[in-house]
């Protein structure tokens, strides 16, 4: 079988300032190089930063907010509301999350700022007369922010491992269970032998989400077990 030249490309992950770059060919055809790729609907950079794949979830998702606003302006009810926008819009906010959730501050906020038109939409809909402030409101619809939301996610991702419901044997490599040999203040669940990785991130969201919940207890854990 002949590979399509046109589908295969050449990436190259760093985030060194100058990258060795190697000019690949296939044949007597040589591979075209690119800075970012598509695989499973994540847009990953050659520098792992997912500025783009922010950049494209909220121009997505803006658009099937103003949707919602002016298909729904007619609705009554609240929960009908809420529906559309955890289906259409919060999943895609939180599809692959776990890959992707090392972005800054700043694409945290830009994602952040789609709940918080959502919110003010409700707010100027059912709560009129309340004064509208995010958490608030946030409140009233049962609610979290994004940024906590993909955190629990990170940590349900890494004790669905740990209970044998997810497979992902690299992450077993990374990471055990804390057995300290004797009384300390560190009360953590799991440990990482590295410190600046998807996995590590997963680590800490898993230990606070611990301090909660017995997740050894529980026949079945979901998103809704930790929020």
């Amino acid at each position: 079988m002949k590979p399509n030249l046109s589908k295969t490309n050449v990436i190259s992950f760093s985030r060194k300032t100058t990258v060795l770059k190697y000019q690949y060919r296939l044949g007597n055809f040589f591979i075209l190089r690119t800075d970012s790729i598509k695989d499973l609907g994540v847009l990953i950079d050659s520098k792992l930063h997912f500025h783009q794949h922010v950049d494209i979830l909220f121009s997505q998702t803006m658009k099937l907010l103003g949707l919602i606003r002016t298909i729904t302006f007619s609705f009554s009810t609240l929960d009908s509301l809420l529906m559309l926008y955890t289906a259409l819009i919060r999943s895609k906010l939180e599809y692959a999350s776990v890959v992707w959730n090392s972005i800054t501050n700043t694409d945290s906020s830009k994602l952040e700022r789609i709940q918080r038109k959502f919110a003010a939409l409700c707010h100027n809909r059912f709560f009129k007369d309340i004064d509208y402030h995010y958490f608030s409101i946030l409140d009233k619809l049962n609610l979290q922010t994004l940024d906590v939301r993909r955190r629990h996610i990170d940590a349900l991702f890494l004790i669905n491992v740990f209970r044998g419901t997810t497979y992902c044997s690299s992450v077993l490599d990374a990471v055990g269970l804390r057995v300290p040999s004797r009384n300390i203040r560190n009360f953590s669940t799991f440990s990482c032998s590295f410190s600046r990785c998807p996995t590590a991130r997963c680590v800490v969201a898993a230990n606070f989400v611990c301090e909660l919940v017995d997740i050894f207890s529980k026949s079945s854990l979901s998103l809704n077990c930790l929020v």
